[in-house]
């Protein structure tokens, strides 16, 4: 049984450690920037190389807020990859998956390092029996959920072996292009919304093959280039420090999303918001791309 709103993620990275004598405090730097940050994962030395292995255990996506699960893990490879000088990134090996559960949804998804050394994310969508979250136990009955915690473990690692194999997910054969419709975009903006938000969205016109996105700065668009403040816990979540990272290289990244659940990645310029308050950029479309159901804006 799972529940609403919590993921899994699983598998591995191995590669060997970053050029230089600094090249094993930059790894464990990063994975204790990913655990952070709601990506649990343990790492292992062994000479001149290193793995990083995923927990496998239910967790609450509230730890990896607003930005969505297969996000998070997609930021933070490139994240890794970004240690590595361009001809290195190929070494770096990722059997990284993980599992979302929505209201009768799971969404999974896989984490790919291709040629010449950049993430892929092959993600799709299917229909599942998911629970709604229960209500918060009473001490009287904590004793009670506790036994029933331990059975369900037991029934989900037994029951691990049978879930969906992911090797299918990149086999589709290409449809026909058939042209983005503005009617079938999904815009989502919700992890830099309060930075930068989009007020309008059009399509050039035929075909589709650019995407128009006018922005505005938020309400919390900072007046300067300075660190942000840690939160309650004492660190700067994932997108907060990710998003003054792209406030210093003036860009932001756009993930497309086709029906196949492909994605593709490109950056935008953030300059014109240093002199203006209103932005158009366009996003041109990937050729052989099929029809674009998701544009994200993210850090």
């Amino acid at each position: 049984m799972q529940f609403e709103n919590t993921y899994r993620l699983e598998g591995l990275i191995q590669a060997p450690l970053p050029p230089g004598p600094e090249g094993r405090v930059v790894i464990e730097r990063l994975t204790a920037d990913f655990n952070r940050n709601g990506l649990r994962l343990t790492s292992l030395f062994d000479d001149s190389q290193f793995t990083l292995t995923a927990e496998n255990v239910t967790r609450d996506t509230e730890e990896v807020h607003p930005l969505e699960v297969d996000l998070m893990v997609h930021h933070a490879l490139e994240k890794l990859l970004a240690a590595y000088p361009a001809e290195l990134r190929m070494q770096v090996f990722s059997t990284l998956r993980s599992r979302e559960y929505r209201p009768s949804l799971e969404v999974q998804s896989v984490y790919l390092v291709i040629y010449p050394g950049q993430v892929k994310v092959e993600r799709r969508e299917v229909a599942a029996e998911v629970e709604p979250r229960p209500a918060p136990l009473s001490v009287k009955n904590q004793f009670a959920y506790i036994a029933a915690a331990v059975g369900i473990l037991a029934l989900l690692g037994w029951a691990s072996t049978s879930l969906v194999e992911y090797r299918d997910l990149g086999e589709k054969k290409l449809s026909t292009i058939r042209g983005t419709r503005l009617e079938d975009l999904r815009v989502d903006d919700k992890s830099i919304h309060d930075f930068v938000r989009v007020v309008d969205v059009d399509l050039e016109k035929p075909p589709a093959s650019f995407i128009v996105l006018t922005l505005r700065k938020g309400s919390k668009w900072p007046d300067n280039v300075t660190p942000l403040p840690p939160d309650s816990k004492g660190y700067t979540p994932a997108y907060r420090a990710a998003f003054r990272a792209a406030i210093e290289e003036r860009e932001l990244t756009v993930v497309l999303r086709d029906d196949q659940g492909v994605q593709t990645i490109s950056k935008v310029s953030l300059r014109e918001f240093f002199v203006d308050d209103k932005q158009e950029i366009t996003v041109r479309i990937p050729f052989g791309t099929k029809v674009v159901r998701d544009l994200i804006l993210r850090p």
